[in-house]
Parts: structure tokens; C-alpha cells; sequence
């Protein structure tokens, strides 16, 4: 599949470089044809991560990995090649293939996102492939952009539950193949997604099972670009207005065998740019509802989440020096199954955001205590990580 990939990706450029009256770089390198009506991009990125680990309590996971309370790594967090060729403006095809050290489905070389994309009219874009679900606002930034080398806890924290309770993961939304409607409306703006209810990029959906989501907002002032930073140093203030709110399908929990009849998350948030100051925050309710609690101790017919995050940067150097701030909560109903994380870092762009370092501290309180240790988990983390990226 992915020699076939490489083959279609050079049957692509070949022709088109020989033909290419222009060439250059925005955003990443192009190559267009001389009426302007194709135009192939390419972008890509590595992020190398060096990073100590220290925990009051080491989980059963960081035992059977072969770490203890502390450990001190060096990895490729991320590293990604892209293209996007755009016919007539209208119509864009794209694929990301991407590795990822922390992720499970990226700790090899994979497809990252595919997707085709029509602009039907700007107040109707229909976007088809590997489309997710939209919810909040920090499922439209591109980590490219986080103020901090990782993101908010909502977004990635897991409870590490097993045979005790239903596992639920942070707010995060799910992958998923399927079928995206968007657009702006004056200062409106919309998504909308129905994808598959295996909620992956590669697996079928056997059981005619699908998940939903929808995204609605405001820009109250000029808009907010998927990003965490104000790198633009915007000369007029930015202000906008999001909620959003995803129906997620029936499945069974891989830890307790619990039926899980439905999960139902919703988002509220606000975000702001100015003079290189930038603030976002939301907060998130999740319900889940459980029809059988398999060998779940502690269940109910309806477990309910809330979490939220706020963060926050400032250059103290244009486009230079920035210091940033972070902070998020979750709250899981059941016992000793929260999270608390503070954390702030420096950011130096050395070439615009094409290169840059980001140096930060993060302090997390997992309340996960029922394993044996009999005491809150401490998690502290110091991180250094470059970007290099076009």
C-alpha cells in the first residue's frame, strides 16, 4: 500500500516539475504550472525530544516497560512529510505520512491524514477521507502551534484504569473515516462530521455504526487562526467564540468488557489574540452511558466527566521570546480517577516557526491510587524540544 502511495505521489511530480513555470516557498515548497491552475505543495517537520521523567509512584505500565519512579529519554516525537496538490483553487487532494515516539498507531511510518476537499462556495466546503470528529478548539490546532511541547491534559490524559472501573480517556476527539461539511457565514462558522463507528483510519465498520459531530462558532472580532500563539503579533485584536458537541457510538470497554451504550462529549470556549498576547481556555462535559458494567466494579447507568484548560503566551521578544503558561483539570465520577496538570515553558523561534526551541516544566497529580501504592502519583516532567519544520 504505501510503495502504491509513493508511485502515485511521483506520478504527481514528475510531470508536473517538468512542466513547472513557478516555483517557491509559502508555507511550504510549491510547485504550480504557469495559469496557476495546479499547484503541488510540499511540507514536513521533525520534532526531536529530549525529556526526564520523574514519579512519586511508578504505574504497572512504567514496571512492565522496565522503568522505575524516574527515567531520562531522548525521541522523535513527531516527524511528517506532506503534500497537497490543488486543482482550479476548488478542488485540494492531500496526505501526511507521519511517525510519532508517543503514539501506538505512528511508532511506525503511516498515513497521518488523507483527505480530498471541495470548495463547493466558502459557506460550503464537503471534505471526504480522514476527517475525525470537530469539537472544540484545540481539535483544529495544529501542533505545529502549542505553546507548550505537548498539549493540555484534556486533550491526551488517559485514566490507566483496568478491571476497576470503565477507562476513559481525556476529551480528545476520535479519528475516523468519513464525510466533513464546513464553512463561514458572515462571522459564523461551522463544521460538521459523520464517520465511521470504529472511530479509526484503517479499520471497517462492520456493525453499521456511526459517530457525529458538530462545531459551531463566532468570531466576535477578527478570527482566530488554528494556533495557540500570537507569532503575528496582531496589530488588532482577535476574539472568538466556540462550542461544539459529538455523538460517539455504541462499542464495548477494552478493559472491563463493559457495554458502552453511548458517549456524548460537549465543548465551550473562548480564545483571544493580541500584540502577541494570546489566552485560550474551554471547558468540556462528557456523558457516558453504560448498559452492561462487565466486570467493572464501579459503574453506573450514567458516568459523567468534566475537565477544561486554560492557557496562555506572551512575546516578550516579537516573533522571538515567548513565555507561556498552562494549566487543566479532569474530573471523572468514580474514585481516585482525576488529573491536575500545571506546567510553563519558553519558547525561542529562531527562524519564524520554521525552527525553534521549547524548553518546559510540567507538574501532574494523578489521583490513581488504587493500584496497590496508597498514595497520589506526582508526575514531573522537564522537556526540550526543537522544531524543525517547512
Amino acid at each position: 500500500m504505501k510503495k502504491l502511495l509513493l508511485v502515485l505521489v511521483l506520478t504527481l511530480i514528475i510531470p508536473v516539475t517538468a512542466k513547472a513555470q513557478n516555483t517557491g516557498y509559502d508555507g511550504g515548497f510549491f510547485i504550480k504550472n504557469d495559469e496557476g491552475s495546479f499547484k503541488l505543495k510540499f511540507v514536513g517537520r521533525i520534532q526531536p525530544k529530549f525529556e526526564y521523567i520523574w514519579k512519586t509512584v511508578p504505574t504497572p505500565q512504567d514496571v512492565a516497560n522496565g522503568w522505575n519512579k524516574n527515567r531520562l529519554s531522548f525521541s522523535i516525537r513527531r516527524a511528517e512529510l506532506g503534500f497537497a496538490a490543488t486543482i482550479e483553487e476548488n478542488l485540494t487532494v492531500s496526505a501526511v505520512f507521519k511517525h510519532s515516539t508517543n503514539s501506538t498507531n505512528f511508532s511506525a511510518v503511516n498515513i497521518g491524514s488523507a483527505v480530498g476537499t471541495y470548495v463547493v462556495m466558502p459557506e460550503f466546503v464537503v471534505t471526504v477521507g480522514m476527517v475525525g470528529l470537530p469539537l472544540s478548539m484545540m481539535s483544529e490546532v495544529s501542533s505545529r502551534w502549542f505553546l507548550l511541547p505537548e498539549p493540555p491534559i484534556t486533550e491526551l490524559q488517559d485514566d490507566g484504569i483496568a478491571n476497576f472501573t470503565i477507562a476513559r480517556a481525556s476529551f480528545s476527539t476520535p479519528d475516523g473515516l468519513g464525510v466533513n461539511f464546513a464553512g463561514d457565514i458572515s462571522k459564523f462558522f461551522y463544521s460538521a462530521s459523520v464517520i465511521n463507528g470504529a472511530e479509526s483510519n484503517y479499520a471497517f465498520n462492520p456493525n453499521r455504526r456511526i459517530s457525529a459531530g458538530l462545531r459551531v462558532g463566532m468570531n466576535i472580532l477578527d478570527p482566530v487562526p488554528g494556533s495557540m500563539t500570537d507569532f503575528e503579533c496582531s496589530s488588532e485584536p482577535k476574539l472568538t467564540v466556540s462550542a461544539g458537541t459529538d455523538y460517539q457510538a455504541k462499542r464495548i470497554d477494552p478493559n472491563t468488557g463493559a457495554e458502552i451504550g453511548y458517549m456524548w462529549t460537549s465543548s465551550m470556549g473562548v480564545g483571544l489574540r493580541w500584540a502577541g498576547f494570546a489566552f485560550t481556555t474551554e471547558g468540556y462535559f462528557r456523558r457516558t452511558k453504560v448498559n452492561n458494567p462487565g466486570t467493572a466494579v464501579f459503574a453506573r447507568p450514567h458516568l459523567d466527566d468534566f475537565g477544561y484548560y486554560a492557557a496562555a503566551g506572551y512575546y516578550v521578544i516579537p516573533k522571538k521570546l515567548e513565555i507561556a503558561g498552562q494549566a487543566a483539570q479532569i474530573f471523572r465520577q468514580g474514585p481516585d480517577n482525576n488529573a491536575n496538570s500545571f506546567g510553563g515553558g519558553i519558547n525561542y523561534y529562531a527562524y519564524g516557526n520554521n525552527l525553534k526551541l521549547q524548553l518546559a516544566y510540567t507538574w501532574t497529580m494523578d489521583y490513581d491510587d488504587y493500584w496497590g501504592a496508597g498514595a497520589d502519583n506526582h508526575i514531573h516532567n522537564i522537556a526540550l524540544m526543537a522544531s524543525a519544520m517547512f
